[in-house]
């Protein structure tokens, strides 16, 4: 059961993800620092805006997000699955490596729930290391090789890893669109946003709270800058090479979006994060110019088809199924919205009210922005007698050269029948006047 739910999600992330292919101009003119960027509606699957976002980068700790997938895809019980913390898994971690600090805690028993704790605030590279190895079967490669399949499994052509925490190597890389598929697919994950949206987190037998380093989502004197109140979530990523990585969601009036930041400068002398400051602006400007918009009310009529064999009705009105909305810029120009119904030329009786009978489509710019059924707006009985009339109309119709053949054959019949009927009258006619004539 798992495994089919597991793939009925990875269907529907690899569905948006096509469907999201090519983005409709919304007019989103925000400039970013961030080299790779990809900005997605996650209620609706609408791509805002992207800027380089099918090109190879370097993810950094973003990565952390497939790793806690593939964890998640293996492991149902975070809390008493418990794994030995063996000191080789990470020992040969850079000292400036970031860490959750297992190195004090090795022969310990830790639950897989405190290790993605671990992972996910502070990016921890030994817990990223000591979850491989243990969901790997004791083999990290074995782990990264599941990484690479479920990459490809969900459609990202521009994903390659080669270990669990993201730090450098030159075939270690992502682009912006594939870990937004990546990011949505681990959406998907038990506790996956719950954990990555946690400020901080104690585990067991520890001193002192992990704390999470999205400052987007922590409001003090040292933050206030790229404090934003509606973000929650997703991962934080750097290395000289990668430049500042950011993965994060924000909801507000109903609506969430994702953007994926990759590799955005940062100055140490500055201090300055610029993929948090392009996260922040790009959240002004989707809350501040995108909205649900009504294209069409449940009540109004969107076309009218045929019905055939329908009891003193010929024709019936569609309506959507429920208010149609889509996600369009607040000031949007009404002439590029179009709707237009898929749907036959006529339908047979009976006809149901809320009988699905064609799809709606809004496009905005041409693109498709939204969807639903087209339904019928009231019931039609069917009319026997027509269905009588129509199927013997249709039977002649069908078996017309077979009737005339018949006909033909009935005429020629007839005639020859005539033929020798007369015959035989001529004959006794003649018969009768030879003995007339005997007679005298």
């Amino acid at each position: 059961m798992k495994r089919i739910v597991s793939f009925v999600m990875v269907l529907i992330v690899i569905c948006v993800t096509m469907i999201s292919a090519s983005a409709v101009d919304y007019g989103c003119n925000v400039e970013t620092k961030s080299k790779g960027v990809y900005l997605e509606n996650l209620d609706t699957g609408a791509v805002i805006l992207t800027k380089s976002a099918e090109e190879k980068m370097y993810p950094a700790s973003t990565t952390k997000i497939m790793t806690y997938a593939i964890v998640a895809d293996h492991v149902t019980d975070f809390d008493n699955t418990m794994v030995d913390i063996n000191e080789a898994v990470f020992k040969d971690l850079d000292i400036e490596s970031t860490v959750m600090g297992l190195s004090k805690h090795v022969g310990e028993k830790y639950s897989i729930r405190d290790l993605l704790y671990g992972m996910m605030l502070p990016s921890g590279n030994d817990a990223a290391l000591v979850l491989a190895d243990y969901v790997g079967g004791g083999s990290i490669s074995a782990f990264v090789e599941k990484m690479n399949a479920k990459a490809q499994e969900l459609g990202c052509t521009g994903t390659n890893f080669v270990n669990p925490h993201g730090l450098h190597d030159p075939n270690h890389y992502s682009t912006a669109k594939d870990m937004a598929t990546i990011t949505k697919y681990a959406i998907s994950k038990p506790d996956f946003m719950t954990i990555t949206s946690t400020v901080s987190y104690t585990p067991a037998r520890f001193d002192q709270p992990l704390t999470n380093t999205n400052y987007m989502m922590i409001n003090n004197a040292d933050t206030a800058k790229y404090y934003y109140p509606n973000v929650k979530g997703v991962k934080t990523g750097y290395t000289d090479e990668a430049g500042k990585c950011l993965v994060t969601t924000a909801s507000k009036d109903g609506l969430t979006y994702l953007i994926v930041c990759l590799g955005a400068d940062y100055s140490f002398a500055e201090d300055i994060n610029y993929a948090m400051l392009d996260s922040c602006d790009l959240y002004d400007w989707v809350f501040e110019n995108m909205a649900q918009r009504t294209v069409y009310s449940a009540t109004e009529v969107v076309k009218t088809v045929k019905v055939n064999y329908g009891k003193g009705e010929d024709k019936v009105s569609l309506m959507p199924q429920g208010e149609l909305t889509a996600l369009l810029p607040k000031n949007y120009d009404q002439s590029l919205v179009k709707v237009e119904v898929d749907c036959e030329d006529s339908v047979d009786a009976p006809v149901s009210r809320g009988q699905a009978i064609g799809k709606v489509t809004v496009t905005y710019d041409d693109m498709t922005v939204g969807t639903t059924e087209a339904i019928a707006s009231k019931d039609i009985e069917l009319d026997k007698a027509k269905v009588f009339w129509s199927n013997l109309a249709d039977w002649f119709k069908k078996n017309f050269i077979l009737i005339v053949i018949i006909a033909v054959v009935i005429i020629i019949l007839i005639i020859i029948l005539a033929v020798v009927a007369n015959s035989r009258k001529r004959k006794r006619e003649r018969e009768r006047s030879r003995r007339r004539y005997r007679d005298y």
